[in-house]
């Protein structure tokens, strides 16, 4: 028997997967999926139906996309309720929070590192190679932001450490 599903379907459910993988719910990836599919802003119930799931669900995992800058809420005249759609630019606001999380750990473990006492210093080496490695990685993304989009999309001052 021939695979009925299409490959708008496999990538649906690939963007599940993927984004499971990630630690976020599979549900959450299947609607960023399929909005980017549709290329139109849909209904919680549009995608519910869509995508053999509860309305609920439709709606927790869609207020989580829009958390994360992945969709968007938008409102047309004459209808009740509100509809989604992916964001075009969604992968900038990506790279720009991955980058924003890596600074953050970086600062984060370096303030503590700062206070190993030289009894621990072991610990601190390794744990300062951590601490670098992380922010070693935020310049990386901030510079492949920079060069997907042509403009630092980060906090100025933040993307000058390089060595």
């Amino acid at each position: 028997m021939a695979d009925m599903t299409t490959p708008m379907d496999r990538f649906i459910e690939q963007m599940g997967l993927m984004t499971q993988d990630e630690g976020a719910p599979r549900i959450a990836g299947q609607i960023h999926g399929y909005l980017l599919v549709e290329g139109e802003p849909r209904t919680l119930a549009q995608m519910a139906a869509a995508l053999r799931i509860s309305k609920a669900s439709a709606s927790t995992n869609a207020r989580f996309l829009e958390m994360k800058g992945a969709v968007r809420r938008v409102s047309r005249i004459g209808q009740r309720g509100d509809a989604w759609e992916a964001l075009e630019d969604h992968c900038d606001t990506m790279l720009s929070e991955i980058a924003r999380r890596m600074r953050g750990n970086a600062d984060a473990l370096a303030g503590i590192v700062a206070e190993f006492p030289e009894s621990h210093a072991g610990a601190r080496a390794r744990a300062e190679r951590f601490t670098v490695f992380y922010s070693q990685m935020a310049d990386f993304v901030e510079d492949w932001l920079e060069r997907l989009t042509g403009k630092a999309d980060v906090p100025a001052g933040q993307n000058e450490s390089k060595e």
